[in-house]
């Protein structure tokens, strides 16, 4: 099988598009010239996609949120263990999330809740005032976190039209339409400046 090669810069962003079915959007993140770690890169759909229904856990474990980002689709319900041998409180102020408060609980406990609107929740903890992490709700299921490397790979990607997106640490970039073929994996390599 030959596969095509297409190079496109969009302010920045250098996408290239091969072959295969369901694509697989992978690449590199760099913020001002630097590997930029523990960013979420996500894609929107030009329809919107229904409410997902899944389960993932956020560990708490010697005093921190595991992890500290996480991406996950509205209708998600975000299990918060405790994994530590005290008591912890999570709580968020965002409004996106129904500014919920769990309230304390002891070691080995589990509490959860249903994220169902879009957009960026903090979670901190009312007992441990340095812990701290951020849950990023998104409609569509197409995201993946880069590594410390700024390596980051989304797969299981539709053909179609999308707006690439690039979150950290609550900021957002511009975003960028970008094409995947039913026929091609994309590569899509982003400089983005502070």
């Amino acid at each position: 099988m030959t596969t095509q090669v297409v190079r496109t810069v969009l302010f920045g962003w250098l996408v290239l598009a091969g072959a295969s079915q369901a694509a697989t959007v992978a690449g590199t993140v760099r913020i001002d010239g630097e590997p930029a770690g523990a960013v979420v890169v996500y894609l929107e759909g030009a329809t919107e996609a229904p409410p997902a229904s899944s389960q993932v856990v956020m560990d708490q474990h010697n005093l921190e949120f595991l992890p500290k980002v996480l991406p996950v689709t509205r209708g998600t319900t975000v299990e918060f263990t405790n994994s530590d041998d005290i008591q912890h409180n999570v709580f968020s102020p965002s409004a996106v999330a129904g500014k919920f408060d769990l309230g304390a609980y002891g070691p080995g406990a589990v509490r959860g809740v249903t994220l169902s609107e879009p957009g960026e929740v903090l979670v901190l903890c009312n007992i441990h005032m340095e812990m701290e992490a951020r849950i990023l709700v998104l409609r569509d299921p197409y995201f993946g976190v880069a590594a410390d490397d700024g390596t980051f790979r989304i797969g299981a990607v539709p053909a179609g039209r999308y707006t690439a997106k690039v979150w950290r640490d609550g900021f957002l970039s511009d975003t960028r339409s970008i094409e995947v073929a039913g026929d091609g994996n994309l590569v899509l390599d982003l400089q983005l400046n502070h």
